[in-house]
């Protein structure tokens, strides 16, 4: 018969402080990663689920400063300390091109846990993207729009004619909405756009795809006035040309809005017409004549 044996109250102490030690550390956080795209440097790394009301997390990192001269201490990321967000935005902390080691340290009451990258982080292992470019032609103007134009990237504009790419316009661009006029007399056929992304700072380069767009032949900027002076001119020759043979064609003119009819036979043959005539005598009623005297002779 076995018999099992029974911990003492000192056992079982000690065991449940073991535990309730090893369970009251705090894990380090998960999953560092760096994203770093057109010298934008992201760094994230997975929440803690923990029994805490707020976990907070500090971002440390060193560069080759810090490891080689003082002595390998560590620089806080200026906004990026007892944050609860779980990614941290180091472009303007990562100012050279060093191998930096970046750390996070998470928080939890008096509880505190560190991880760090498995590998460091250079800022040359950007990845460079050309931003989105589009095209809108009005005739012979070319609009070019940019979705995004981060002020570290320089954008060169590449305009050619197609079979003609030794003869290519290129410009610096430094706003969203660039506007290109083409020659004239030389935009009709196929023309094609490139926008170059660089990074003058780490000497890296990325392009856009080719846009090609179609031009057709359209009027001359002379053409218009010509065309309206002519018919300006050709209205008033024939305002003339009215006003001369109007004369001449009144008559007829007359006779084609307002034709005369003949009276018809019963009015002329068959209708008495008897025309009686009057005699009036002018009769004067009898006057009495007035005789005019001088004043002085009305006196006497």
């Amino acid at each position: 018969m076995v018999q099992t044996r029974r911990s003492t109250p000192i056992q079982t102490l000690l065991l449940l402080s073991i535990t309730l030690k090893y369970a009251s550390l705090l894990p380090p956080p998960q999953n560092l990663s760096m994203k770093s795209v057109n010298m934008r440097h992201l760094l994230k790394w997975s929440s803690l689920q923990e029994n805490c009301r707020t976990i907070s997390y500090s971002v440390k990192f060193q560069g080759e400063y810090e490891t080689q001269i003082l002595n390998g201490s560590w620089v806080d990321a200026y906004e990026c300390q007892n944050i609860t967000q779980t990614e941290c935005d180091l472009t303007y902390d990562l100012g050279s091109d060093s191998d930096y080691i970046i750390g996070v340290q998470a928080q939890c009451g008096g509880q505190i846990s560190w991880s760090q990258l498995s590998s460091t982080f250079n800022r040359r292992d950007t990845v460079l993207l050309a931003p989105n470019m589009t095209v809108t032609v009005q005739g012979n103007l070319i609009q070019v729009g940019f979705s995004e134009l981060p002020s570290t990237i320089t954008i060169n504009l590449q305009v050619w004619r197609e079979g003609d790419e030794q003869s290519v316009f290129s410009e610096v661009v430094k706003t969203q909405t660039y506007h290109y006029s083409l020659d004239a007399e030389k935009s009709e056929g196929t023309h094609c756009v490139k926008a170059e992304a660089r990074l003058e700072s780490i000497n890296k380069t990325s392009s856009t795809e080719k846009q090609c767009f179609s031009i057709q032949r359209h009027q001359s900027a002379w053409l218009k006035p010509v065309a309206l002076s002519t018919a300006v001119v050709m209205i008033v020759l024939l305002a003339v040309a009215l006003g001369w043979r109007l004369p001449h064609c009144g008559p007829w003119l007359k006779q084609a809005l307002c034709p005369k009819e003949p009276l018809p036979h019963v009015l002329i043959e068959g209708w008495p017409i008897h025309i009686k005539t009057f005699s009036s005598k002018l009769l004067l009623e009898p006057t009495h004549s007035v005789i005019l005297l001088h004043p002085l002779e009305a006196q006497d």
